[in-house]
């Protein structure tokens, strides 16, 4: 078999390597159930508000509408359905302390995740992920993987997020690596696959649910441990 032309991988971290939907689920329920009072509804409901108060304002810190700290603030307030000045900053703080309390004890690789890195061995292995340099960065050594990779690109550090390309090639620049020898895995079709292919990576769809769609010349896996299969391949 001929020797494959990927030279460097890079993986997303949230829902790719480890499980941030299990995690956020135990974060809010522990948030719910210590403000059980306060907020009332059942956790469902509470769910379901939560999960669109986390994208909506997540996505504009990403936009650059707001700072980290104050998308963070500001899915707290609109989920008790109070003002800044009904609810000082300090006092948001403190809530969401106990959301963190249950979110960064949950977090957790995928199963297949580390037989997925020893099987790429033979790669220059790195992240690029959105978010808050220091979450990200404490996410990898929590569940033990940080010193796995030769580079960690966050979006919190350089001040551009995915699906930009400026992101994709600071990743490759930090990785000495041409575009064209990198893949990056993520687990959203329009920022991690579409958004490196773009770049001029190979971008791959991590869909564990099957959810389908991808335009053709994207491939798609569903399993995290089908990616070494895949990257001899290219």
């Amino acid at each position: 078999m001929a020797e494959s032309s990927v030279q460097t991988v890079f993986f997303d971290i949230d829902d790719t390597l480890i499980d941030d939907a299990a995690a956020t689920r135990a974060g809010a329920l522990g948030l719910f159930d210590r403000y059980r009072d306060w907020l009332g509804g059942c956790d469902e409901r509470l769910m379901q508000r939560w999960i669109t108060l986390l994208d909506h304002h997540f996505e504009r810190y990403l936009r650059g509408e707001t700072s980290f700290i104050g998308q963070r603030r500001a899915r707290i307030r609109d989920l008790f359905g109070l003002t800044p000045d009904q609810m000082p900053d300090a006092e948001v703080d403190a809530i969401h302390t106990v959301y963190r309390e249950f979110y960064d004890g949950a977090w957790q690789l995928f199963p297949d995740a580390v037989e997925t890195l020893d099987a790429l061995d033979s790669c220059r292995l790195g992240v690029i992920s959105n978010g808050s340099s220091t979450q990200q960065r404490q996410k990898l050594a929590s569940v033990g993987i940080l010193d796995r990779f030769a580079a960690v690109l966050i979006s919190g550090d350089i001040g551009v997020a995915k699906p930009q390309p400026e992101i994709f090639q600071a990743a490759c620049d930090a990785m000495g690596a041409s575009p064209s020898d990198c893949l990056h895995v993520g687990d959203r079709l329009d920022v991690d696959a579409l958004g490196a292919r773009d770049a001029g990576l190979t971008g791959v769809w991590f869909d564990p649910l099957g959810t389908g769609g991808a335009p053709a010349g994207v491939p798609t896996i569903s399993r995290l441990s089908d990616l070494p299969a895949l990257v001899l391949q290219r």
